[in-house]
């Protein structure tokens, strides 16, 4: 509703006239100049009755907000940096990036992974460029995204990382079911290779949320207390630490029985669009290998080894018990 009230107010003060019905470029490009560093900048939920109000075409909506881009583009270097005229500036090309998604069937991808790609960018503003991809992405695409971005090649920095984990976190809940394991693959593999104390927060929050499995893994242990023993790389490692012991005597006082895949090649090998053949495991379920399995034993969880210990000597007692009866009958 406010929305749609700073609308009508933006037609009254300018005389634009703009229709309930249908929109020219000029208007709507005045309207998402001002939308985009308004205090209050339409949501994303609120776009698509945005365009279906106002009658707005996918050809025309790219059309203005790549006019909007290549404005705000060509001002960027001739602006001093962190000033309100190079605030604005940002956030409205940090508004097309946002928008371009609702463009329809027009291809954007492109586009929006070049932003994303070009460090010579302001990262907050690669971030906007792959939040858009992901929303855009099928499942496939969602995680080669993320494992470029988070693991690979153009790995960013650990704030960047942490705004990326937040920005699948988003992605995630309006996904198909494919788009969701891949994304939450994704973030398992980019966990399993985080140097960064703090950040195990952030990506543990999420994939515990997202991952009942995750949440009670053999995996998510080993990486806690990898985490844990690590040199801390600044202060605010330092500060987690408190947190992630807290989490470890919790994740200590459960029954660990889930396994989750941290194999990369296992990963980037499977095609997140088709479906696993019956019976197929692509090697999902990743083996413990025997450092993982000697730091459990160090850590206490100890059910297993009582119940080996109570094993053995049920085993003595029976073999006691039958040297006896045969001594007696013997006699």
């Amino acid at each position: 509703m406010k929305t749609f009230i700073r609308i009508a107010t933006f037609c009254v003060l300018t005389g634009s006239g703009f229709s309930a019905q249908s929109v020219d470029d000029a208007t709507l490009s005045r309207y998402l100049r001002q939308n985009f560093v308004a205090d209050e900048s339409m949501g994303w939920e609120k776009i698509d009755s945005f365009k279906e109000r106002f009658a707005v075409t996918d050809d025309q909506l790219h059309r203005v907000l790549m006019d909007i881009y290549r404005d705000a583009e060509g001002k960027r270097l001739t602006l001093t940096p962190k000033t309100p005229e190079w605030n604005n500036n940002n956030r409205r090309i940090e508004g097309v990036l946002g928008w371009l998604p609702k463009c329809g069937d027009i291809p954007v991808k492109e586009f929006l992974m070049s932003y994303a790609t070009t460090k010579e960018n302001d990262s907050w503003l690669r971030r906007s460029a792959i939040l858009s991809s992901l929303r855009i992405a099928d499942a496939e695409e969602a995680k080669n995204v993320l494992l470029r971005f988070l693991v690979e090649g153009d790995r960013m920095d650990s704030q960047a990382r942490s705004s990326v984990c937040e920005h699948a976190r988003m992605v995630f809940k309006a996904a198909c079911a494919e788009k969701k394991e891949a994304i939450l693959y994704s973030l398992l593999i980019a966990l399993s290779r985080e140097d960064n104390k703090w950040l195990f927060r952030v990506y543990d929050n999420v994939l515990c949320e997202i991952s009942k499995d995750y949440a009670s893994s053999q995996q998510r242990l080993a990486m806690l207390i990898r985490l844990i023993n690590v040199p801390s790389l600044c202060k605010a490692d330092e500060y987690a630490m408190p947190e992630l012991q807290e989490k470890l005597k919790a994740l200590q006082k459960i029954r660990l029985y889930t396994n989750v895949s941290t194999n990369l090649a296992a990963i980037k090998a499977r095609n997140f669009n088709l479906p696993l053949l019956v019976g197929a495991t692509n090697e999902l379920m990743s083996v413990i290998s025997d450092s993982q399995s000697a730091e459990f034993t160090k850590v206490g969880d100890d059910s297993k080894s009582q119940v080996f210990t109570l094993s053995i000597l049920g085993c003595l007692a029976v073999i006691m018990l039958g040297f006896g009866v045969w001594k007696f009958t013997r006699k």
